[in-house]
């Protein structure tokens, strides 16, 4: 439910900035469909290596700023060696940083592919801060609950403890 709602906000966040206005209609799909599988991962998968918090944060900073500076490459590169050398340079940085999350990589390509500027760094940052955060807060509440369920079988093995206790002892004087 909180996946979804994730996306919900995201979603909202692309419709409110505009993002196919400014950049061209399916600007904010690609963003859309990258931030999703990431969601996926980072809710549905969290034990996974790539839905460390870390891993997400790093790689989405490092494909927006690497198709940013792509973009800049297309005035004197055509688009073919562009992406090409975009999806290299950030899979290089992704491993030398050691932030491998496959789905970012989608950013760098929509940077690239439709010319995002600055107002495609702010959605991205933007994206990353709403996932975290509210991943945060699912953990938070599945700690709490976890926390709670621990207490109760507590509980329940002190009675139970109890209860032998009791047994033990009537065992004890009847003989």
């Amino acid at each position: 439910m909180l996946a979804g709602f994730t996306l919900a906000l995201l979603v909202a966040l692309l419709l409110y900035l505009k993002i196919d206005a400014l950049y061209g209609v399916g600007t904010s799909a690609i963003i859309f469909t990258s931030f999703a599988s990431s969601i996926f991962i980072m809710f549905i998968t969290p034990n996974s290596r790539a839905a460390k918090n870390a891993k997400f944060v790093k790689s989405y900073m490092l494909a927006a700023v690497v198709g940013y500076f792509g973009d800049l490459l297309l005035i004197a590169l055509p688009l073919a060696i562009v992406v090409g050398l975009v999806l290299f340079l950030l899979i290089v940085l992704m491993i030398l940083t050691r932030s491998e999350h496959p789905p970012a990589a989608a950013i760098a390509f929509a940077f690239v592919l439709f010319r995002v500027g600055i107002v495609g760094l702010i959605v991205i940052f933007s994206g990353v801060a709403i996932i975290v955060a509210v991943r945060f807060l699912l953990e938070k509440a599945i700690f709490e609950v976890e926390r709670e369920v621990r207490r109760l079988d507590e509980r329940k093995l002190r009675t139970k403890k109890h209860v032998r206790s009791i047994d033990d002892s009537y065992k004890r004087r009847q003989q």
